[in-house]
């Protein structure tokens, strides 16, 4: 790192805690370690277009990360920009709701099997929130079940860390992802509200594991006779699977299905959608943000469904098994395994037995020098803006990269 990407860290570590706030300083994290971006990685983003970005320096990169997932269609996409332009001409942040707020509800419902409404926030931790005052006012109780190592945003209930006290996860009963019967136990001990889970295990540094066949049915026959809710943690893999979400690319029938990331293409949106038998405890909940239905963003979630069909689904399929498989190749050629797991639109790549992804750190440096933005232990995003060309120019450059790797890796 040098020149202006190295000021503006400066000038960052001055007046910002670490230089970089929040999970954007991470270079790789588990749930047993982090490490923060090295000091010659980028740290700045000046411009992006595409499925490509410039740091402050100029350097130019292909990038896997979208912005951890909210990037879908391509950055600065004219068909999005153009409506978020459009409606920010009529204003932004109204007394009261948009109509364009009543359009995007409908969109969604329409989209998503079994939900019957929608309530915009803007961000996931949001759709969250709202998912959960929902289920303890439909349910009335408190209790929460969720997967070990999972991530469900900031809410104060769920987040660990520094600043985070235990008696805020009282009511939180955890269990392995897709273990159906410390599920039924933890559901036959106590009653719980809601069984807060996402579509397939998706935790990072470890192999994502799809769900089996049946599983999901097991789930939903589980807390309908228990009387707890299913809550649905769409916010990282929504639409990239199917463009009726998560829930019908796998077969769940939740009661509450939550939405952000991608919705937008990269503007503050998140959406809670909820079955009919969840609508009287909506109508009764107050959970708000003054910034929520920001219209402008809504009007750019609008424009960016209409990108986001089968077609496009199968798109970003394609190219993530497009590099996944060169990239397999190119390893073997090195005497390399790779572990590659998760779905091809959102793949987590790593290698065979690095336990501590000392050789994933060293390989995504190595594509970082090399002009490419790869993640060492979180999964990577794929878009309608990459291309095979894309994939192919990453493919010539990781095979420097993996050449370049520490002897006797």
């Amino acid at each position: 790192m040098s020149g202006e990407d190295a000021a503006l860290l400066a000038r960052a570590r001055a007046v910002i805690p670490n230089g970089v706030f929040g999970h954007r300083r991470s270079f790789a994290f588990t749930a047993t370690q982090m490490r923060t971006i090295p000091e010659d990685y980028p740290h700045f983003v000046a411009g992006a277009r595409g499925c490509r970005f410039s740091d402050a320096d100029g350097q130019p990169y292909i990038d896997y990360l979208c912005g951890y997932g909210p990037m879908v269609s391509g950055y600065a996409r004219a068909e999005v920009d153009a409506a978020f332009t459009a409606q920010q001409a009529r204003g932004v942040c109204h007394s009261l709701p948009s109509p364009v707020e009543v359009a995007l509800a409908e969109a969604l419902v329409a989209r998503h099997p079994g939900m019957a409404w929608s309530a915009c926030s803007q961000s996931g931790t949001d759709a969250i929130d709202v998912a959960i005052a929902v289920a303890r006012a439909h349910t009335g109780r408190a209790a929460l079940v969720v997967a070990h190592g999972a991530w469900h945003g900031n809410h104060v209930n769920l987040a660990f860390g520094a600043g985070r006290v235990a008696q805020e996860q009282g009511q939180v009963r955890r269990i392995a992802w897709g273990d159906v019967a410390a599920l039924a136990d933890a559901l036959a001990r106590e009653p719980v509200a809601a069984v807060l889970l996402c579509p397939y295990d998706q935790q990072v540094g470890a192999a994502n594991a799809l769900p089996p066949a049946g599983h999901w049915a097991q789930v939903r026959a589980l807390c309908d006779r228990h009387g707890a809710a299913l809550v649905l943690d769409d916010i990282r893999a929504g639409f990239r699977l199917d463009p009726r979400g998560s829930a019908a690319h796998f077969g769940i029938a939740p009661d509450l299905h939550c939405l952000s990331k991608a919705l937008a293409n990269g503007y503050p949106v998140a959406a809670t959608l909820g079955s009919a038998a969840m609508l009287a405890a909506a109508q009764r909940v107050f959970v708000s943000g003054t910034f929520w239905g920001l219209a402008p963003a809504l009007a750019a979630a609008l424009a960016n469904l209409e990108l986001l069909d089968a077609a496009a689904c199968a798109h970003m399929a394609a190219m993530g098994t497009r590099l996944c498989d060169g990239l397999q190749a190119l390893a073997a050629r090195r005497g390399l395994e790779l572990a590659i797991s998760g779905p091809p639109a959102l793949p987590l790549v790593g290698f065979a037995g690095d336990h501590e992804h000392a050789l994933a750190c060293a390989f995504s440096e190595a594509m970082a020098r090399r002009g490419v933005l790869l993640h060492p232990t979180h999964n990577w995003f794929l878009s309608l803006a990459h291309t095979p060309a894309d994939i192919d120019e990453t493919l010539e450059r990781a095979e420097a990269a993996l050449a370049a790797l520490p002897a006797g890796r």
